[in-house]
């Protein structure tokens, strides 16, 4: 017997481990002939509560052998964090497959973007490293419900019996999975909440729509901090821009984990401009070289961590320099991004040395404040 939010396997031996309901809950369940929920997942619908196991629940390694049975998959990534979950090891393990690609979260973004653009810089970004059709690719949001008929008849269209929906934590593929599905699994902002195959119907279709636990990368802002701290960090609400001129040896923070130092002017000598984009829960903060290590201790001026009680011993720093132009973004998976307005931005950034950054063209043009 499976629960009907996460598909893992009802028990009620052990009330620690995932799974479990009370005994004389579940033949209560069993009698009425209601929906059978396991403990995990019923605090969570009803209590937004997490109850904390400790699962080993990375799908990556077992995806290649599951995407064997599928022609059809749906990748939901979240288009605020394209290179924290558009990821290689993925879409290698895709060849062959009509994908369909979600990029979901759109509402997040400033209300004067033009998705057509966005849409266009996506395709350009995954088409080498994906086999995709540019309708194939939709700008979708979970929350408000955009975009979903589309993804219906194009699913329709390309699969007639069954397709798997696929994607990293938190990029909201369960909610994905409900819109489509009008279906009723566990949906949460915390990761690791599907704990195994979830099978539903594709609304008024006898498709079959196929859910994943999330994979688990370990190298974006928030995987260096605990599960708690990950859901605040979490933006959900339009995110914050902001635009910043920076001297010469200005340091910016960006949480307590990450800073830089601007090492020399732009062009013409002036000062380079940048704009951020990233959750308001997240903390950006300017400041002079002599205060780095009070700032990096001051959670009121960087967070997360959101406590004092975090253990920066047990992080590996380490520093790049590192040159972004005019017209390209500095992207940290987990945060957000810059996108330098004025450059050259010449920077030694200090980061933890498992986060991956990237540089790329920029996916939205702000007017400079």
């Amino acid at each position: 017997m499976k629960c009907e939010g996460c598909g893992v396997t009802i028990q009620s031996l052990d009330k620690e481990k995932a799974g479990y309901i009370p005994q004389n809950v579940l033949d209560e369940k069993i009698i009425e002939n209601d929906k059978i929920l396991c403990q995990r997942c019923f605090k969570l619908k009803n209590y937004n509560h997490l109850m904390p196991f400790n699962l080993d629940s990375d799908f990556l390694p077992q995806l290649e052998e599951v995407v064997k049975d599928f022609n059809t998959i749906i990748w939901v990534i979240d288009i605020m964090d394209f290179e924290g979950t558009f990821r290689d090891e993925i879409a290698e393990k895709l060849k062959g497959k009509e994908v369909i690609l979600l990029a979901n979260k759109i509402d997040l973004l400033p209300k004067t973007s033009a998705l057509s653009e966005v849409k266009e810089w996506l395709f350009k970004k995954v088409r080498n490293k994906l086999r995709i059709k540019k309708e194939n690719i939709r700008m979708i949001s979970a929350k408000t419900g955009f975009g979903f008929n589309k993804i219906r008849k194009i699913i329709t269209m390309t699969e007639k019996e069954k397709a798997l929906i696929i994607g990293v934590t938190n990029t909201g593929k369960s909610s994905v999975l409900n819109k489509i599905s009008e279906g009723d699994a566990t949906v949460s902002s915390y990761p690791g909440t599907t704990l195994s195959l979830i099978k539903t119907y594709l609304s008024q279709s006898n498709i079959e729509i196929y859910d994943t636990p999330g994979i688990e990368p370990d190298d974006r802002l928030y995987d260096f901090f605990d599960i708690y701290t990950q859901v605040k960090m979490v933006p959900n609400k339009n995110i914050e821009i902001g635009t910043y001129k920076l001297e010469k040896e200005r340091v910016f923070f960006i949480s307590s984990l990450v800073y830089f130092i601007v090492e020399e002017r732009g062009e013409g000598d002036l000062k380079p401009i940048f704009t951020v984009f990233a959750s308001n829960n997240i903390s950006v903060h300017e400041t002079n070289i002599e205060k780095i290590e009070d700032v990096m201790k001051n959670r009121d001026v960087t967070f997360p961590p959101y406590t004092d009680d975090y253990n920066f011993d047990e992080i590996e720093f380490n520093e790049q320099k590192l040159t972004i132009k005019e017209g390209y973004d500095l992207s940290i998976p987990g945060f957000g991004w810059l996108s330098v307005k004025r450059g050259p931005l010449v920077i030694t950034i200090k980061k933890p040395k498992k986060l991956n950054i990237y540089i790329r063209k920029s996916m939205i043009k702000p007017k400079i404040r």
